[in-house]
């Protein structure tokens, strides 16, 4: 009997959505609050513990967290390329500023997929790890 190969990639939509709402604020806090660009790493590791947390315990927390902190970046790579573009490089004008904004999102968007993705999958693996040897009902849901 012949077995026909079906990849799937297994997600949650709940946390997913959860991972994404935490990626957007903790990366517009970092930006706009602490002004620190580079803490969006940290708000990806975050995101990632989150995605750990929020998955139940047979579900595959790294796939709810990698497509929650894209799904995150694709929301919030815009705004903080809107922002850099008006305020930091002063560009004025309609055409411009939505050129410009568009460009360096498209590029930012792929720099930070390729840094952040793993980054999110590497949180959920602590924070998977770190749930199931403490045990008790930290994070699962009855």
């Amino acid at each position: 009997m012949r077995q026909k190969i079906d990849p799937e990639l297994e997600f949650d939509w709940g946390p997913v959505l959860w991972v994404a709402g935490t990626m957007i604020a903790a990366g517009l806090v970092a930006n706009f609050v602490f002004m620190r660009p580079s803490w969006l790493g940290y708000s990806a590791f975050l995101a990632g513990t989150v995605a750990s947390l929020r998955s139940g315990f047979y579900q595959q927390s790294g796939h709810n967290a990698v497509i929650g902190t894209l799904l995150g970046l694709v929301v919030l790579t815009p705004v903080l390329a809107y922002m850099r573009v008006v305020f930091f490089f002063g560009v004025e004008g309609a055409g411009d500023t939505l050129f410009n904004s568009v460009a360096l999102a498209g590029g930012w968007l792929i720099i930070v997929f390729i840094a952040l993705l793993p980054v999110a999958y590497i949180g959920a693996i602590v924070g998977d790890f770190t749930r199931k040897k403490v045990g008790g009902p930290i994070g699962y849901q009855y």
